[in-house]
């Protein structure tokens, strides 16, 4: 069998915030839902599925911030 004496170690993995990405996600449902409330085909497809799908989204993103926040806190 090889060695991999050669190979250089594995770097630390990043560091990334994701409040910037939850934060995006729900401004991107929340606009979507308000195109589809002011779009009446749209608003009334299978009893509105599409635009309670976009409120979950911006209700789930804003709990991940609550819950983001608590882990944070000492």
């Amino acid at each position: 069998m090889a060695r991999d004496d050669h190979l250089a170690p594995a770097p630390e993995p990043a560091q990334l915030s994701m409040r910037p990405i939850v934060i995006g996600g729900s401004v991107l449902f929340a606009l979507a839902a308000l195109v589809i409330a002011l779009i009446p085909d749209a608003r009334d497809y299978r009893d509105g599925l599409w635009l309670w799908a976009c409120v979950a989204g911006v209700v789930l993103g804003i709990l991940g911030l609550g819950v983001m926040r608590l882990q944070k806190a000492p």
